[in-house]
């Protein structure tokens, strides 16, 4: 006859989220339908509480409410009692920890010491697996190295809280967004950017006690919820591979209780480890269905009771949403207040977990004597700052500079196009390099007059552009021209020759194949810009089509040999990354070969255009121009000339954008906002990269705000007017301080307008 036997099972949300409690109990109702499961939770809105498999319900005030040394003395006692205690809730597992640090035979869940040893993103106990972890990096980091990590790994990167939850962050103002989000919901600034692994999700599942392996199971995920989680999937042995150094690991560990290990299998077949959950997963009742019932071979390993065995030989299961009866005894809870349109309860989790974290922060944060507060564990590295841009603010009066105010960086100007010019300096193969300014991206007569000097094409997008060029004193053999829209103000071209022209469509080709022809357009050079495949854009001819391609091919042969024909490959690798410009490049330069191949026309110039960050290009990390022009005479033989765009390259770091403090409001709790007499009229691109922001200190240096809670507001009437968040003010900031915005000289000076000024 079974014993008695008592075990309770926490976490039980049901939601778009789930946690395993009602999969736990599933499971353990087959295995031991006698046993009394008793369900715990902290909110009467969590929908498990009604499954039937549960004989009672132990509800709990919310985490905010409870009292969490009569809880922890509570559970002792029931523990003592010879109940079980598994939990399925990630921050309560990691509080058992704290309050049972030697443990207890009949709580099943790790220790604190094994918790440590699994903590993400590094997860240090996963020495021996056959698995690597994907890069990452602490944001502790500052916000430049931040920016650079994203660019590197093509901004498909993931942002991830302290215990959990993680967001997909595909540009710097989703990042900056959602680093707020996630430092507030979890009370801490130190969160984590992981690089993503592209390729099939697939975890471990598995059941330990005091260092015994018990069972494991390798799930694929076959089917997702929008929020990632596991619909549907199959069951199938662990690779020896994977159990013999698991079983070491848990054996290293004295591992107690479930666990999922979350992993991404690449195209390469290579496995990448995501996470190691130090509970059982939502999934685990579709495990027990394949014949696999993990909890109960933890309570058969805990207590010595035989558990019910399976006779099963499917490996595949799904889900399916059902309805149950609500339990009399806690009838659903009544609707809120419809204010703000609001006709029912939100599904997320209602017990307060995110304001538990917080509690259990600001409690530890007292054990050890320091104040309560967001940043108390945080301490962010320190923007780099370029000495150029020292010493060129040291050369301004700001004695009666008049804010905001556009300040120009010589020093750091003649620099920047002195390094950008030395990448072309060596040939290789007979391949020329030509370095065109983008006019566009700042048209600062300065700027301009400096690529002059430094052997610089211009690249000009209207004839507007090309006229001031040549007011500048370009030639017009030294012009570039680019863009969809090219021909507006066409009386404004010089007569001479243009050096190139690459046309956006095909019917543009076809017009300017016409008036060269007939002599009223004269180029060097006759180009197309092409449209890179499977990547969004409204820039170029797109050539993803068997038809438009043939189009391209045929419009291509009726160029004239009087000129030079050329292609343009313009991706800004700022936005799509470094690795995935270098994947596009390589994919254009076979889409060369097949226009070569098809037309009959040899390419000669190939322009690669811009958009790379400053130091992307400068310490040569993308577009690396010797491998560029290498693999060029590699696939082009008849490529003469390359050309490269650098405008927001060189001319972001040679202007900054000097504002005024109008304002600090301090409010309790450290917040601290000030309002500034510059806004996003004179910054607009202020949420697409970060700027180092400077300020004097008492020393009278420049020094960079530092990361903290306060927040920069703009000058002007709109909500969105925000010129800097998570930066902390100095101690003794004042009215009328001068904070000087740097990296404001590319699209921040050319895109800037007049608004608020009467």
């Amino acid at each position: 006859m079974e014993k008695e036997l008592t075990i309770y099972i926490s976490g039980l949300y049901s939601g778009t989220n789930p946690q395993p409690g009602v999969g736990i109990a599933r499971s353990l109702r087959h295995a031991y339908p006698n046993a009394k499961l008793i369900g715990v939770e902290y909110s009467n809105r969590c929908s498990g509480i009604h499954w039937p498999d549960f004989d009672e319900i132990w509800l709990q005030r919310p985490w905010t409410e409870l009292n969490l040394p009569l809880h922890a003395s509570e559970i002792m006692s029931r523990l003592d009692d010879g109940a079980l205690w598994i939990s399925s809730i990630d921050l309560e597992i990691m509080w058992l920890g704290e309050v049972f640090p030697d443990g207890h035979p009949r709580l099943l869940t790790p220790s604190r010491e094994s918790l440590l040893q699994v903590g993400k993103p590094a997860i240090p106990a996963h020495r021996g697996l056959p698995m690597r972890i994907p890069e990452f990096v602490t944001t502790e980091l500052s916000d430049w190295e931040l920016h650079a990590f994203c660019r590197k790994n093509d901004w498909k990167v993931w942002l991830k809280g302290p215990y959990y939850e993680a967001v997909r962050t595909a540009s710097w103002a989703t990042f900056e967004h959602f680093r707020k989000v996630l430092s507030s919901a979890w009370a801490t600034e130190k969160l984590f950017l992981q690089a993503h692994v592209t390729g099939y999700e697939e975890s471990v599942m598995l059941s330990a006690y005091d260092g015994e392996l018990l069972d494991c199971v390798h799930m694929r995920k076959r089917d997702l919820t929008e929020l990632g989680k596991t619909w549907a999937g199959d069951a199938l042995p662990v690779a020896k591979e994977i159990v013999y150094p698991l079983r070491k690991i848990i054996r290293d560990l004295k591992w107690t209780g479930g666990a999922e290990i979350e992993m991404v299998r690449d195209v390469e077949d290579k496995l990448w480890l995501l996470e190691w959950n130090p509970r059982f997963p939502a999934w685990v009742h579709g495990s027990t269905i394949t014949g696999r019932n993990l909890p109960a071979a933890l309570v058969e390993g805990a207590t010595g009771i035989t558990a019910a065995g399976s006779s099963s030989r499917l490996t595949e299961f799904t889900r399916v949403v059902i309805e149950v009866p609500v339990r009399s005894d806690f009838p659903l809870s009544p609707l809120p207040e419809p204010f703000a349109n609001a006709v029912g309860h939100s599904m997320k989790h209602p017990s307060g977990l995110i304001e538990f974290a917080q509690r259990l922060r600001d409690d530890s944060s007292a054990s050890n004597g320091k104040a309560n507060g967001h940043l108390n564990d945080f301490t962010a590295a320190s923007e780099a700052v370029p000495t150029s841009y020292v010493e060129d603010l040291n050369s301004i009066d700001f004695t009666n500079l008049a804010t905001p105010s556009n300040l120009f960086f010589p020093l750091t100007a003649s620099e920047m196009f002195r390094k950008a010019a030395s990448l072309c300096h060596a040939d290789v193969a007979g391949v020329s390099r030509t370095q065109a300014y983008s006019i566009k991206t700042n048209p600062d007569e300065r700027l301009l007059r400096l690529a002059l000097e430094s052997g610089f094409f211009a690249e000009a997008i209207s004839p507007l552009e090309v006229k001031k060029a040549i007011r500048c004193g370009f030639r017009s053999e030294q012009i570039v021209l680019n863009g969809p829209a090219k021909w507006w103000r066409r009386e404004e071209l010089p007569e001479t020759p243009l050096h190139a022209i690459f046309c956006d469509s095909v019917n543009e080709l076809e017009d300017v194949t016409s008036g060269i022809e007939n002599g009223t357009i004269k180029t060097a050079i006759l180009g197309v810009r092409l449209r890179t495949p499977n990547i969004v854009s409204r820039f170029g001819i797109p050539i993803d089509s068997p038809e438009l391609f043939d189009t391209l091919i045929q419009a291509v042969r009726k160029i004239p040999r009087s000129v030079a024909f050329g292609i343009h490959f313009h991706m800004a690798s700022s936005n799509v990354g470094i690795r995935q410009w270098n994947h596009l490049f390589r994919s254009m330069l076979r889409w060369c070969g097949s226009i070569e191949a098809l037309t009959g026309r040899v390419i000669e110039c190939l322009d690669i255009g811009g958009g790379w960050y400053p130091e992307d290009m400068i310490e040569n990390k993308v577009g690396d121009f010797g491998n560029a022009v290498t693999l060029v005479a590699e696939n082009l033989s008849g490529v003469k000339e390359i050309i490269s765009e650098p405008g927001k390259a060189i001319a972001q770091p040679t202007m900054a954008l000097a504002m005024s403090v109008l304002e600090i409001r301090r409010y309790s709790g450290g917040m601290t906002e000030a309002i500034m007499d510059g806004s996003i009229a004179e910054l607009p691109m202020y949420s697409f990269h970060p700027h180092r922001i400077l300020s004097l200190n008492t020393s009278g240096e420049w020094r960079p705000l530092e990361r903290g809670d306060s927040m920069l507001f703009g000058r002007l009437c709109m909500e969105h007017d925000i010129v800097a968040t998570n930066v902390e003010l100095p101690e003794n900031a004042k009215q009328g301080d001068v904070f000087v915005f740097c990296d404001a000289g590319a699209y921040d000076r050319s895109m800037s307008y007049v608004f608020g000024c009467g």
